[in-house]
């Protein structure tokens, strides 16, 4: 809504003026540079079609004095024009009842509306924290519940391997005192598990159990008796039996070397590729291959 003064009388006729020049608006507009449609709002007091009043006041200054007539007239015309904007935009909201309430209920409306999105992304983040705090908390108890499960099961399974380790005061005494000259060697011997398939799982035994065992014991009582010597090209873990004497376990690295003797043999090896067997002085050929878990009996049976 705009209003708009009447000229005032003594206001040149800019568009008479302009005509007595024989000049169109495209004419003036090529000379002064200033809009056609600016011309034509100046010409007829549109005020409300020009623009701000700095570049408004400006155009009526190019355009007045390229007619060359007064212009303070107009721009005098121009500023009560401004003036009654003015008054019209200061006019209080009370006189405005209808209008009020409106604008009072878009506000409310606009208000309560942002009040439930923020408590409803309050609510949202609350809920997903929560959930999450659950979910992790859940994540390290069944991880909790699975690490003690398996140190359960390791305790319970190492447990009764260890009971059928014989004790070295038995082992001392099924063997008599080892041949003169003869040193004694101190060989690891691992608690009882199911020998690997190769040789990388020899590496996960965990505990070790030394056993003093002689390089070369004789089976007391008996002239059948052989020497066996095994020597490891590669780490491999081993269950030995001699005669009737309980079952012992060794794990020879690469270089060792483990003597012994005794009439029979039962053997279990973890990786028959990684030693060369030797027994009552002929080499024991093609046991198996690396990795591979096979059982030797000492001497072999004749076919």
């Amino acid at each position: 809504m705009f209003i708009e003064k009447t000229p005032n009388s003594n206001s040149p006729d800019l568009k008479a003026a302009r005509e007595e020049k024989g000049l169109s608006l495209e004419d003036v507009f090529s000379k002064t540079r200033v809009r056609v449609a600016y011309l034509q709002a100046i010409e007829n007091r549109e005020f409300h079609l020009l623009p701000v009043p700095v570049y408004t006041k400006n155009f009526i200054k190019i355009y007045t004095r390229f007619l060359g007539v007064d212009g303070e007239s107009i721009i005098k015309d121009y500023d009560d024009y401004l003036n009654s904007q003015k008054k019209e935009r200061t006019v209080p909201l009370d006189d405005e009842p209808g209008e009020k309430s409106l604008l009072a209920g878009m506000l409310s409306r606009k208000t309560y509306g942002l009040a439930a999105f923020v408590l409803i992304i309050v609510i949202a983040s609350y809920w997903l924290i929560s959930r999450q705090d659950k979910t992790s908390s859940y994540i390290i108890n069944s991880t909790g519940v699975t690490a003690n499960a398996v140190q359960e099961t390791r305790a319970q399974s190492v447990q009764p391997s260890l009971n059928t380790v014989a004790p070295i005061p038995a082992q001392m005494k099924a063997n008599p005192a080892p041949a003169p000259g003869e040193a004694k060697k101190q060989l690891p011997v691992e608690a009882p598990i199911t020998p690997a398939v190769n040789s990388t799982n020899v590496a996960s035994v965990k505990k070790r159990v030394p056993l003093l065992v002689d390089d070369t014991q004789t089976a007391s009582g008996n002239e059948d008796a052989g020497l066996l010597v095994i020597k490891a090209t590669e780490e491999t873990w081993m269950r030995v039996k001699a005669d009737q004497n309980p079952s012992f376990q060794i794990i020879l690295k690469a270089g060792e070397k483990f003597e012994r003797k005794a009439a029979n043999f039962n053997i279990d090896i973890g990786n028959a590729g990684g030693i060369k067997v030797q027994f009552k002085g002929k080499a024991i050929e093609n046991i198996g291959k690396t990795g591979e878990v096979v059982h030797l009996r000492l001497p072999k049976l004749e076919n």
